[in-house]
C-alpha cells in the first residue's frame, strides 16, 4: 500500500515536470524541489528497518532529500542556502555512506545492538500485528477490544496506543511494539495489573513518573498491581531514538501527561 501511494505521487509529479519541461502547459511552479524532497524521504524510510540502517541509501537519501529542501527555503527566502550548494558541498556524504557500508556492512547490526540492547528472547505468539514504516500510528483513537495479544512495528514517525479506550478482556495481554525513530505515548487504565519493560535507545524514557534521558540503552521496568483485577498487560516496548512515555490513567502523583 505504502509503495502505491508513493508511486502515485511521484507519477503525478513526473506528468506535471513533463508537461512544463515540453512547453505543453505553464504551470509557473518550481517542481523540482518538490521532487527531489519527496524522493529523499522516500530514500530514508527505505533505509532505516526497525534498528538496522542502510547506509548507502541514508546517505543518499540525505544528500537528495537536503537537495530539494533547502531548494524550497531559499526559493521562500527563508535561507541563504541554496539546493545547488548542497548539490556541490553534501556529495561526500555518500562517500562517507559507502565507506561505512563496506567497513561496517550495508545493512548492520549496530543500531540493533545499542538501541535495543535490553531486548530479550521472544518467542512469537498469535494475536493482532501493524506494521508501518514511516508516518504516524494511532491505535485506540476509537472504542475498541482488547482480547487477543498485539504487535506494533513502526519505523519513523510518532506512535500514540490508547488502552484506556479499550474494553480489556480478562487474561494476560501480551503487547510487543517496536519503533525506530519519533515519539512514542502509551497510554495505560486503572483497574488491570501491568507489567512493563520498556527501553529507548537515545532520547527520553519516563514509566509512570519515572525518568530517564541520554544515550546508551535506557531501561525501566515496573510492575503495578490492581485490586480484584482479573486482566493484566504485559507490555514490551522498544524505541530507537527518541521519546517514550508511558501513562497511568488516571495519573500517578508525580507522573506527567
Amino acid at each position: 500500500m505504502k509503495k502505491r501511494i508513493w508511486g502515485i505521487i511521484l507519477l503525478v509529479l513526473g506528468v506535471l515536470v513533463s508537461l512544463q519541461v515540453l512547453g505543453v502547459y505553464e504551470l509557473g511552479l518550481a517542481f523540482w524541489p518538490v521532487v527531489l524532497l519527496l524522493l529523499g524521504i522516500l530514500i530514508l524510510s527505505e533505509s532505516i528497518s526497525f534498528g538496522l540502517v542502510s547506509w548507502i541509501t541514508l546517505g543518499l537519501g540525505l544528500w537528495v532529500g537536503g537537495i530539494g529542501l533547502f531548494g524550497i527555503l531559499s526559493n521562500a527566502g527563508a535561507t541563504g542556502i541554496s539546493g545547488s550548494d548542497i548539490a556541490r558541498f553534501g556529495w561526500p556524504l555518500v562517500l562517507v555512506a559507502i565507506g561505512l557500508s563496506m567497513i561496517l556492512g550495508d545493512r548492520n547490526l549496530f543500531f540493533r545492538r545499542l538501541f535495543y540492547r535490553h531486548e530479550t528472547d521472544r518467542v512469537d505468539w498469535d494475536g493482532y500485528k501493524q506494521v508501518r514504516h514511516i508516518g504516524d500510528l494511532y491505535h485506540g483513537r476509537a472504542p475498541w477490544t482488547l482480547d487477543q495479544n498485539l504487535e506494533f512495528f513502526h519505523g519513523i514517525g510518532d506512535v500514540v496506543v490508547d488502552f484506556t479506550t479499550a474494553e480489556i478482556k480478562p487474561g494476560t495481554h501480551h503487547v510487543y511494539l517496536k519503533a525506530g525513530v519519533g515519539d512514542v505515548t502509551i497510554r495505560v487504565p486503572a483497574g488491570v495489573n501491568v507489567n512493563i519493560d520498556a527501553s529507548v535507545g537515545i532520547g527520553e524514557l519516563e514509566v509512570f513518573g519515572e525518568q530517564k534521558s541520554g544515550i546508551g540503552g535506557l531501561s525501566i521496568k515496573r510492575v503495578l498491581k490492581a485490586d480484584d483485577a482479573d486482566a493484566t498487560i504485559q507490555l514490551e516496548a522498544r524505541m530507537g531514538i527518541g521519546d517514550m512515555k508511558v501513562i497511568y490513567m488516571p495519573a500517578i502523583p508525580g507522573e506527567t501527561k
